[in-house]
């Protein structure tokens, strides 16, 4: 059964979420209230991939790094946002999401802004700006990998 939504609790945060080596981001309005799994759920599908898989932040930016790891199977679900020890010393260095653990997206993460406005009737978190239109989610295979 799904669990009710609460009510947005101010800040909002925005976090901008790009595809490194590509013009492709996303900027992500979430509630200081919504959890990093909220986040973590909803990144894959403001980039239009539809199959889900295990993710996890790395806030050291170094993926597979144990010491900064919020996996979505483990301690994601237990910090919100406002907890949340965002990197660097205004909490504006980027960090890493790594999507798909066979496939490896990789996601820059970067906090660009904080609001004490919460927009009513607004569902967070939420896409606001939308930059390039990313790859699909399961490209396809060469045509010349089908001509041997």
């Amino acid at each position: 059964m799904p669990r009710p939504r609460r009510a947005p609790e101010p800040p909002i945060v925005t976090f901008r979420v790009r595809l490194p080596g590509r013009a492709v981001s996303r900027d992500i309005e979430v509630a200081a209230n919504q959890t990093l799994v909220e986040l973590g759920d909803f990144i894959p599908t403001a980039f239009g991939f539809t199959d889900p898989h295990l993710w996890s932040f790395f806030l050291s930016g170094k993926a597979w790094d144990r010491t900064s790891e919020y996996a979505r199977q483990g301690r994601a679900a237990r910090i919100r946002i406002d907890e949340l020890p965002v990197p660097g010393a205004r909490g504006t260095r980027e960090f890493l999401f790594l999507f798909d653990y066979g496939d490896e997206w990789h996601f820059g993460v970067k906090r660009v802004g904080v609001s004490d406005a919460v927009t009513p009737g607004a569902a967070y978190p939420r896409v606001v700006a939308r930059v390039g239109e990313p790859p699909a989610q399961y490209p396809e295979p060469d045509d010349e990998d089908d001509e041997d």
